[in-house]
C-alpha cells in the first residue's frame, strides 16, 4: 500500500507538470481555431483549488497554511493562466501581508518541479518594489532564477524580469542599488535582446539611488546603442529614460550635464516634458543656479506663443512653479517668490498644501522663521491653499522654533487649535513646541507640553526627550538632564545618539567632563554610533578640561584622566 501511494504521488506530480508543459506549448499544437476556442471556454469552467483562493484572504494565517500536494492537485485541471492570475492578484494586492504570499506560491510550484516562467517571477518582483525592505529579497530571487537557468532549467528571462529586479533594488539602500550593475551586465552579456527603454530606465533609477551618475551616463550613451544587435529595430532613449538620467545627474550635482542633456534631447527629436524640466530645475536649484532656473521658467511661460518659444517646450505646471519658487527662495530672492506665485495663480494653477510645505521647508532649513510666517500670511490673504493641513503648520512651527521665536510659535499653535477646520495637532506638533521652548531654556513649558502630548495619547520619540534634556542643560541643571536619560531607559526605549548628545551637552555646560566621557563609553558599549555632534562635543570637552586648570601638574593629571576615561574610544571617533 505505501508503494502504491508513492507511485500515485509520482504519477500525480508527473501529470500536473505535463499539463503545465502542455499549456506552454499549446500555441504550437494542431488544434483548429474552433477547437482552441472551445478549449479556452472549457478551461474557464474548470475547477480551481479553493485552498489556493484562500490565499487572497488578508485574515488568513499564512504561517499555518498547507499547500496542496501533487496527488491532491490531480483532481484539478489547472491552466498556467490560472496560476499566473493568482500570483498576479497576490503580488498586486494593497495588503502587504497578502503581497508576500506571491513568493510563497512560486516557491511551492518550484518544489513540485513546475515550470515557473519569467512572468510569475516578474510579478513577484513587482511586489518587492512596493517596500524598500524587500530589495534584498529581490536580489536573492534573481540569483535563484539565474542559478536554475544555469542548471539547464528552461527559464526564458524577459526584459521585464531584469527591469523589475533593478527597480526593486532602486527602492532599497545605496548598497542594494549598486547590485543593479551586476544585473545590467548579466543582461548585456547573455540577453541583449532584453535591452529596451524599460530596462534602461530601471537601471538609471538604480544609479540615481546609488549615486552612480557616471555609470548612468555610460549606460545611456554607450551601452544602450552598442548592444543593440538588430539595426532594423534600433531604439533611441525615450523621454522617460532621459528624465530618469536627469534624476541621476541631480544626485551627482551635475547641472552642466543636465543642460547638455536637454539640448541633446531637442537635437535628437525627443521632446522633454514637464517632468524632465522639473528634474532639471530641481538640479539647478540644488546647485544654486537660480538665474538658469528663471531662464527655463520664462521660456516655458512663453511656450504658448509659437513665435517666441522653442518648439516642444512644455507649459509650466504646478511642479515647475513650485521648484522655481524653491530655487529663488533658496537664493534669497524673496520678491521673485511672490511674483512667481502671483503668475501661478493668474494662470489658474491653484497651489496646494504641498507647494506651501515645500516652500516653507526652505525657510525652515535657513532658520528664517519670520520670512516663513510672512509667506504663510501671504498665502492666507490669497486664499490658498484651499484646505490647510497639519503638515503646513508643523513646518511653519519648526521654522519659527529654529529661529527661537517662541512667542510666534505659541501664537500659531493657538491659531491652529482655534481654527474651525478639523485640524488636530499631532505628535510632531507637540514635539516641535517642546523643542521651541527648549531652544530658549524654558524647561517648565517644555515639560508642560510633554505632559500634554502624553495625555493626548501620543508616544514621545527620542527627539522629545532630547529637547527636554536640552532645556534643562541651558539652565545648568545637569542632574535633571541625566535623570531624563534614566527616564528614557526606564520606559524600555533605547536612548538614541540624540538623547546621549543632549545629555553630554548638559555635562559639558556644567563642566562635568568625566561624567560626559562615561556617558560616551556607555554609548559605545550599547553599540550606538556617534555622529558629528558627538565628536564635536568630545573635542570641546577635552579642550576645556585641560584649559580649566592653571596648575601644570594638575593639568597633566587631568589630561591623563581624560585619556584614561575615553581611551581609544575618543581616538576611534576621529576627535584626536
Amino acid at each position: 500500500a505505501p508503494e502504491r501511494e508513492r507511485e500515485r504521488e509520482r504519477s500525480g506530480a508527473a501529470s500536473f507538470v505535463a499539463r503545465a508543459a502542455a499549456d506552454v506549448t499549446s500555441s504550437t499544437s494542431t488544434e483548429t481555431a474552433e477547437e482552441t476556442a472551445k478549449l479556452r471556454q472549457l478551461r474557464k469552467k474548470l475547477p480551481f483549488p479553493e485552498e489556493l483562493n484562500a490565499l487572497l484572504d488578508p485574515f488568513l494565517c499564512f504561517e499555518s497554511f498547507v499547500f496542496p500536494q501533487a496527488v491532491c492537485l490531480e483532481r484539478y485541471t489547472m491552466s498556467k493562466k490560472q496560476l499566473n492570475v493568482l500570483v498576479r492578484k497576490l503580488a498586486q494586492s494593497e495588503n502587504s501581508k497578502v503581497r508576500r504570499r506571491a513568493e510563497g506560491v512560486v516557491e511551492w510550484l518550484e518544489s513540485l518541479e513546475y515550470p515557473v516562467d519569467s512572468w510569475m517571477y516578474t510579478e513577484t518582483l513587482r511586489s518587492y518594489r512596493r517596500h524598500e525592505e524587500q530589495a534584498t529579497k529581490a536580489y536573492q530571487l534573481y540569483e535563484r532564477v539565474v542559478s536554475r537557468r544555469r542548471n539547464r532549467k528552461k527559464v526564458r528571462l524577459t526584459s521585464h524580469f531584469y527591469a523589475e529586479t533593478m527597480l526593486a533594488l532602486s527602492k532599497g539602500t545605496r548598497e542594494d542599488a549598486m547590485k543593479a550593475e551586476v544585473i545590467w551586465e548579466d543582461m548585456l552579456r547573455g540577453d541583449e535582446n532584453s535591452l529596451s527603454n524599460y530596462t534602461l530606465t530601471a537601471f538609471l533609477c538604480a544609479c540615481a539611488t546609488s549615486g552612480g551618475w557616471q555609470r548612468a551616463l555610460r549606460a545611456f550613451h554607450n551601452d544602450f546603442f552598442m548592444f543593440q544587435m538588430d539595426e532594423r529595430k534600433r531604439q533611441v532613449p525615450d523621454v522617460i529614460a532621459c528624465t530618469t538620467l536627469m534624476k541621476a545627474l541631480k544626485v551627482g550635482g551635475q547641472w552642466e550635464r543636465g543642460e547638455q542633456l536637454i539640448r541633446w534631447m531637442y537635437e535628437s527629436g525627443i521632446k522633454p516634458n514637464a517632468y524632465t524640466y522639473s528634474e532639471l530645475l530641481a538640479l539647478l536649484g540644488d546647485c544654486n543656479e537660480w538665474e538658469r532656473v528663471l531662464g527655463h521658467y520664462n521660456e516655458m511661460l512663453q511656450s504658448s506663443s509659437r513665435e517666441n518659444s522653442r518648439a516642444g517646450v512644455p507649459k509650466p505646471n504646478m511642479y515647475i512653479f513650485s521648484l522655481t519658487m524653491n530655487a529663488v527662495a533658496q537664493a534669497g530672492q524673496h520678491k521673485v517668490v511672490r511674483e512667481v506665485l502671483d503668475e501661478m495663480i493668474q494662470r489658474d494653477i491653484k497651489p496646494n498644501a504641498m507647494v506651501l510645505v515645500s516652500l516653507l521647508s526652505i525657510y525652515e532649513k535657513k532658520h528664517e522663521g519670520e520670512r516663513a510666517l510672512a509667506l504663510f500670511r501671504y498665502f492666507q490673504e490669497l486664499g490658498y491653499p484651499a484646505k490647510m493641513n497639519i503638515y503646513v503648520y508643523n513646518v511653519l512651527l519648526s521654522a519659527l522654533s529654529k529661529s527661537e521665536k517662541v512667542n510666534r510659535v505659541q501664537d500659531v499653535f493657538e491659531e491652529l487649535c482655534s481654527k474651525e477646520e478639523a485640524i488636530e495637532p499631532d505628535r510632531v506638533t507637540y514635539e516641535t513646541l517642546i523643542t521651541a521652548h527648549a531652544h530658549v531654556g524654558d524647561f517648565k513649558k517644555a515639560d508642560e507640553m510633554f505632559t500634554e502630548m502624553c495625555r493626548r495619547g501620543f508616544d514621545p520619540t527620542d527627539y522629545a526627550y532630547a529637547a527636554r534634556i536640552k532645556a534643562y542643560a541651558k539652565n545648568n541643571l545637569w542632574r535633571e538632564s541625566v535623570s531624563i536619560l534614566r527616564e528614557v531607559e526606564n520606559t524600555g526605549m533605547e536612548p538614541s545618539v540624540h538623547v546621549y548628545n543632549a545629555t553630554i551637552y548638559a555635562c559639558e555646560i556644567a563642566k562635568k567632563w568625566e561624567l560626559a566621557l562615561t556617558l560616551y563609553s556607555r554609548m559605545e558599549e550599547k553599540g550606538i554610533k556617534p555622529n558629528n555632534v558627538t565628536k564635536a562635543l568630545l573635542s570641546k570637552i577635552c579642550d576645556e578640561g585641560i584649559e580649566s586648570f592653571e596648575d601644570k601638574q594638575r593639568q597633566a593629571a587631568t589630561l591623563s584622566a581624560i585619556v584614561a576615561a575615553a581611551g581609544a574610544l575618543a581616538i576611534r571617533t576621529g576627535v584626536f
